[in-house]
């Protein structure tokens, strides 16, 4: 199997793909104008105690309060703060561990900790743990003792995934390094006096890179920004040198996520409907409970009768189901309508399907199993937005029932769009038509954004409204 991984920086937009032998299965966004505050810490203040659902609403000074849970056990047996511990008014030291979603804000935990390269540091918590995905049991007693010997009375670590393998020497250095990181965030806490950053994780492309490089499994890293790449030879040779070799940077003339078609995975991860090589194809519904998915047989009939016409479809959804659940995002409660099945061991195997292709995601999750009608419940921990939520806004005039593009999406669509067109067409003014609110959030956009794409090309950009374009439709000429 070939795996790469692909980021692509357009203005104030990073956007990484990891592809599994040529297939898209994980798809991170960030953007300047709404930067993640996972990993986070903050001075708090509580704004408010709400004993009835056992919370505590926290100003943590970035204009939106946080949503910190209260005497809940989490999802590892963790206990959380009970509510007489804390007062409103009261100062309170959290970590952002949910992006805030809709109308709900930033979630927030008093468990402090700290990822690096090999291990997640967690200095007031006296416990080893080991990544679930790795799975041999001689490699994880191996390094529960090596990092029993490195942890000093009362702090606790972490093995991650990309710890596998890693020699005593490695991990020493690793916790050695996220030692000295803590004491500067305890030394901030110290002298705090209001609400406000302690810590800010790292920015988007050595945090893509900490997270998907580290485990020695990519064959290559490609990144079209020279700006960006030199970022990522910068953290690697740091970090993860091994991974230097592997960084390559991308030159045209077609631009790096046309030539390994993501941008078309893209448009279809947004479509609610699916199509499957052999006919069938799956529905996806999100709601603000649950989402719902659908396996619909279509015109398939390639097996011996309905029994096995069902698995071979089951079996083949099973599969996309999970790529997609990774690839937008899904996060929380989904269910599942698979085909019915008679046989229990025809379940089996597609539920070890389904389990096969979710192991590689690294976000917990859950699969609880079938009921006698088909359905089948998964759970999977929310961090994020999902990729609809990232990319596109409810629809005001289907009355919520759909949505559309916004207009920062189709932005960074227009810059792209800029560069495609610049490669085609050499000399020349570049002209955009499009509606009124993609003109403006064209004009207003901050650094990197247009202005900043037609110093990179060397032409002239002009801007035209046309009030008859609908929200996710332009235009590009040559003048």
């Amino acid at each position: 199997m070939s795996n790469e991984l692909l980021i692509n920086v357009t203005g104030g937009e990073v956007r990484a793909a990891l592809v599994e032998d040529d297939t898209l299965v994980d798809l991170i966004i960030a953007r300047e104008e709404r930067e993640s505050l996972i990993g986070n810490i903050y001075m708090g203040h509580i704004a408010k105690l709400v004993s009835g659902i056992n919370a505590a609403f926290v100003d943590i000074g970035t204009g939106r309060s946080g949503f910190l849970p209260l005497a809940v056990a989490g999802e590892a047996g963790e206990e959380g703060d009970a509510v007489d511990h804390l007062d409103e008014g009261e100062m309170v030291c959290v970590q952002v561990i949910r992006d805030a979603i809709g109308r709900k804000g930033p979630q927030l935990s008093r468990q402090l900790s700290l990822p690096g390269r090999h291990l997640v540091y967690t200095p007031e918590r006296d416990r080893i743990a080991v990544s679930r995905l790795i799975e041999d049991e001689d490699e994880r007693e191996r390094l529960i003792r090596l990092v029993e010997g490195l942890a000093a009375p009362g702090e606790g670590f972490i093995l991650r995934t990309a710890a596998e393998g890693a020699d005593e020497a490695a991990l020493m250095a690793d916790a050695e390094q996220l030692r000295t990181l803590w004491d500067g965030v305890a030394a901030s806490r110290a002298g705090a006096h209001g609400a406000g950053l302690l810590h800010a994780d790292l920015g988007p492309v050595p945090r893509i890179l900490r997270d998907y490089a580290g485990g020695g499994e990519l064959d290559a890293i490609r990144i079209d920004s020279q700006t960006a790449l030199a970022e990522a030879r910068t953290f690697c040779e740091r970090f993860i040198p091994e991974a230097v070799r592997r960084l390559a940077e991308h030159h045209g003339p077609a631009p790096l996520f046309d030539m390994f078609d993501i941008e078309a995975a893209i448009e279809r991860a947004l479509g609610s409907h699916l199509g499957l090589p052999s006919g069938a194809g799956i529905v996806i519904e999100a709601t603000e409970a649950l989402t719902a998915i659908d396996v619909n047989s279509g015109g398939f009939t390639g097996g011996s009768g309905p029994e096995e016409n069902a698995l071979r479809t089951n079996l083949e959804a099973a599969a996309e189901i999970a790529r997609q659940i990774r690839l937008r995002n899904i996060g929380g409660l989904i269910v599942i309508d698979f085909i019915q099945m008679e046989e229990e061991e025809n379940w089996e195997r597609v539920l070890d399907t389904l389990d096969a292709g979710l192991a590689r995601d690294r976000l917990p999750n859950r699969i609880v199993g079938h009921t006698p009608s088909g359905l089948v419940e998964v759970t999977r921990r929310r961090r994020r937005e999902s990729l609809a939520q990232t990319l596109a806004a409810p629809c005001d005039g289907c009355t919520g029932t759909g949505r559309i593009k916004t207009a920062e999406t189709v932005g960074f669509e227009v810059l792209r769009a800029l560069r495609r067109e610049a490669g085609r067409q050499t000399g020349g003014a570049l002209v955009v038509t499009a509606g009124g609110g993609i003109i403006d959030h064209l004009e207003t956009a901050g650094k990197g954004g247009l202005a900043a794409v037609a110093d990179a090309l060397g032409r002239r950009v002009t801007l035209r409204a046309e009030p008859g374009y609908g929200r996710e439709h332009f235009d590009i000429m040559v003048e």
